[in-house]
């Protein structure tokens, strides 16, 4: 059981002691169609479904047993009289003391990768942001080789719009299939350099994309680890690019 779940229970009880005590409940004799009677009905209502919620949530414990069975089975053999709002206080009261025996089991909390999205060109910051939006849901689902690939296509994505910033062309009209090594290369040519570290990044990242793409004798299946870097490495290309 988590300290989450201790707590939701603790504050349905505390919730349902507030309703019973509330004056409109306790006049019975109020008029049928006046504000007050109006009221008494919607708090008893209110509260019907917050002992119904509070039942269910008790019996959901079962999942959560782990060190708790013999106070949870103190728990499911009291029983909640709903008619007599002075017995069902008092049982109230007593759940809530049992409750605060129960054991909290620590447990450890998954965490799902997200990523800061980088200042780029207005002109291809959807696309690149969708592609992160994917990697985050890729790599949280384990899904390592599509994470590779699609680190590959933000670099490939980023790069074709230096060149066109360098260029005023679009380097995928003449040269659809050009790889990211040429690709570098041509930006060389216009006057686009790198410093040799981001260029090696830019290399391994193609390569380790390469080889999650392209059908080999034996499949690569990068580690977690391994497409952790190439996702750090691939942020940190796209930060230092423009």
């Amino acid at each position: 059981m988590t300290n989450y779940m201790k707590e939701e229970l603790l504050k349905e009880i505390d919730i349902i002691l507030a309703l019973l005590n509330k004056p409109e409940l306790k006049e019975k004799d109020s008029k049928k169609f006046d504000y007050k009677s109006q009221k008494a009905r919607f708090y008893q209502q209110t509260l019907n479904s917050s002992l119904i919620k509070l039942k269910d949530n008790i019996w959901s414990l079962a999942n959560h047993s782990k060190g708790n069975e013999d106070i949870l089975v103190k728990i499911l053999k009291i029983n909640l009289d709903m008619k007599n709002d002075e017995k069902l206080e008092k049982t109230l009261a007593k759940i809530k003391k049992v409750i605060e025996m129960l054991n909290i089991q620590k447990t450890e909390t998954k965490k799902e990768l997200r990523l800061n999205y980088p200042k780029i060109p207005a002109e291809i910051k959807e696309e690149v942001f969708l592609d992160i939006k994917e990697l985050e849901r890729t790599y949280n689902t384990k899904c390592y080789r599509a994470s590779i690939i699609l680190c590959g296509r933000i670099v490939e994505t980023c790069l074709h719009r230096k060149y066109y910033e360098a260029t005023d062309m679009d380097i995928l009209e003449k040269n659809p299939g050009i790889g990211l090594g040429n690709l570098i290369a041509k930006l060389r040519d216009k006057g686009v350099t790198f410093d040799p570290g981001l260029t090696n990044q830019i290399h391994l990242i193609n390569e380790v994309r390469i080889y999650s793409v392209h059908k080999k004798k034996e499949a690569f299946m990068p580690s977690q680890q391994q497409t952790y870097a190439m996702i750090l490495y691939t942020m940190d290309v796209v930060n230092r690019m423009f």
